[in-house]
């Protein structure tokens, strides 16, 4: 229900007052004008008995038979006063100066006659009224003393109804009603544009604060002539002022945390005591594969489905102490989530719970690459520094005075130091180039790719020779990228070797180059492939090839001589050119290592 306006306040107020003044008025009014004319009728009354009887004891012989009409003035007859000569016990003496029939006994009914005649008996005017109920009219009667000759025979009574006096009465309260309700016609327009005038400087106040309150910092605040609504104005204006600085504060505040919390790779999630989502950030909801929008103020349990989840925010709620866990989220693809969860409390009682999601997926993953790489590095040194230990051990203990047997001891030896020796090469040349892949100085050059891809066949020759394994070559003799040729050709030979190792014998071995636009946009990019008709890798070994001393069949990896390197090295160099390597195979079937260089 919408509150009345301040005008309208005062304006009922007002005509509240301005009412109770007129009626006030009016009824006192109504009192005196009424007390007024009685006066005056009293006094008229009064004179006109003093009068008469003046006239009928200095031209009358009083002796009750003639009549005394004649001598009273017409203009007594007219005003309908009636004449009554009563003695002092109460009774009516018999007289002509009657002007109403005998039987009239009008006085007889007045309350007090005989207090009246004790009064003119005494010398005294005496007056009384009394109320008619059969004639509805007020009755007013004046008693002087009457003594004709100086003989006292009683009072003169002059008695008069209330008619004519009621009649002037009711014209004057009426023309005196129709003047009060004309000023209080007038008085109320003129109070209405008052209280206009009076309000106006507090609607603007209240317009101006209700544009602040709707966060309209730029209203300026009019200060008013009165001194309250000033003060009050210029307290608002004040207040404006620090609720707008207050307001910048918090919005710079919750810039900053928002532009925090987006930036972070961690995914935030907070939830009140009933578990309803209060906040959320981009992190988490890529985590938790939900919608912001959709989540927010929303029960945690119609949103997210995983109940470890659901069950780790209800144990951050209740704990005092932040808590810690690992969960794991279902795929496609599987992840591994890590997170800390703080209780909140307020001091209304109210609280929740902040969680901190960490996706440890990849953390995990290269915990256990780390782990695998220092048992294979490990392993791989050991071996060839076992053989190459025991082998010297064996010549110190006197074998290497045997001719046959010394040099057969020492060729194995020199062969497991060569192992070594590629070991540390291929290590070294993956910590260079490394180097360069951090730096992003990698040294480019225009070089043709068909010769680049022969050089590396004519590399691996030899060995393909011996398993009567045919290489081909599909690339276009004119095409030329930007790309480091030393590196590119090493990355090509260990793919051919690694294609070599695998294929059985007499089969093909395709190495293709070529120029192809990519779909994202109007750049080209580099793609050289090499298939084989091999034995094919398992599926579950395709993730972890390219990692380093990562071997698929480790006797047969060791006794094809490999260092358990060459695929990471690979994939380091084609990071280096920032392009990517990929690989397709099926067991039985073959291989497919693609390259991809972006074209500089």
């Amino acid at each position: 229900m919408p509150k009345p306006r301040l005008a309208r306040h005062f304006f009922v107020a007002y005509a509240a007052a301005l009412g109770t003044v007129l009626v006030g008025c009016y009824w006192l009014s109504t009192v005196r004008m009424a007390s007024v004319i009685e006066e005056a009728e009293f006094e008229r009354m009064t004179a006109t008995a003093v009068g008469l009887a003046d006239i009928i004891e200095d031209v009358a012989n009083f002796s009750g038979q003639d009549s005394y009409i004649q001598f009273i003035p017409k203009a007594i007859i007219r005003r309908g006063y009636k004449f009554e000569i009563i003695d002092f016990q109460g009774n009516r003496i018999d007289t002509k100066l009657s002007t109403k029939p005998a039987k009239d006994k009008a006085l007889d009914s007045v309350p007090g006659l005989l207090q009246l005649l004790r009064e003119t008996r005494s010398g005294r005017i005496a007056k009384t009224s009394s109320f008619n109920i059969d004639s509805n009219r007020r009755l007013f009667v004046v008693a002087v003393p009457f003594s004709p000759q100086n003989i006292p025979v009683g009072a003169l009574c002059i008695s008069a109804e209330s008619q004519e006096m009621d009649r002037i009465l009711s014209d004057s309260l009426k023309q005196l009603l129709i003047g009060y309700f004309v000023l209080g016609f007038f008085a109320l327009i003129t109070g209405w544009f008052i209280v206009l005038w009076v309000a106006k400087p507090v609607q603007e106040l209240a317009y101006a604060v209700q544009r602040i309150a709707s966060g309209d910092g730029t209203e300026r605040i009019l200060k008013p002539e009165v001194a309250e609504l000033a003060a009050i104005a210029e307290a608002t204006s004040r207040l404006k002022d620090k609720l707008v600085e207050r307001g910048l504060t918090l919005g710079r505040r919750d810039t900053e945390q928002e532009a925090v919390l987006d930036s972070m790779m961690e995914g935030v999630l907070a939830v009140d005591v009933r578990q309803r989502i209060v906040g959320l950030n981009q992190a988490a909801a890529r985590l938790l594969n939900i919608d912001i929008e959709v989540a927010l103020r929303q029960p945690l349990q119609s949103v997210v489905r995983n109940p470890a989840i659901r069950h780790f925010v209800l144990r951050a709620i209740d704990c005092r102490e932040p808590i810690e866990d690992d969960f794991d989220i279902p795929g496609p693809p599987k992840r591994t989530m890590r997170a800390h969860g703080t209780a909140l409390r307020d001091p209304s009682g109210e609280g929740g719970a902040v969680i901190v999601l960490n996706d440890v997926t990849e953390l995990e993953r290269l915990e256990i690459v780390r782990q695998d790489f220092v048992a294979n590095v490990s392993h791989e040194l050991k071996t060839p520094i076992a053989t190459i230990k025991g082998f010297v051990e064996t010549l110190l203990d006197g074998a290497i005075n045997e001719p046959e047997d010394n040099l057969r001891f020492l060729s194995i030896v020199a062969k497991q130091a060569d192992r070594l020796e590629a070991i540390i090469e291929d290590l070294l040349a993956l910590s260079r180039i490394e180097q360069s892949e951090d730096s992003g100085a990698l040294p480019l050059e225009p070089t043709r790719i068909a010769d680049l891809l022969a050089t590396a066949c004519s590399d691996c020759m030899p060995r393909a020779a011996e398993q009567g394994i045919e290489m081909n070559i599909d690339c276009e003799t004119n095409l030329i990228a930007e790309v480091n040729a030393p590196l590119m050709e090493q990355a090509v030979v260990n793919l051919i070797e690694n294609a070599v190792k695998y294929s059985g014998t007499h089969q093909p071995i395709l190495i293709c180059a070529s120029l192809k636009r990519i779909s994202s946009g109007n750049k080209e990019e580099l793609t050289i492939s090499v298939a084989d008709r091999g034995c094919g890798i398992h599926p579950e070994h395709l993730p972890r090839l390219f990692e380093r001393f990562y071997r698929v069949d480790k006797g047969r990896s060791r006794q094809a001589g490999g260092t358990g390197l060459g695929l990471s090295i690979v994939k380091h160099i084609v990071q280096a050119h920032g392009g990517t390597i990929s690989v397709e195979s099926q067991l039985d079937e073959g291989s497919l290592f693609c390259l991809r260089i972006p074209r500089v």
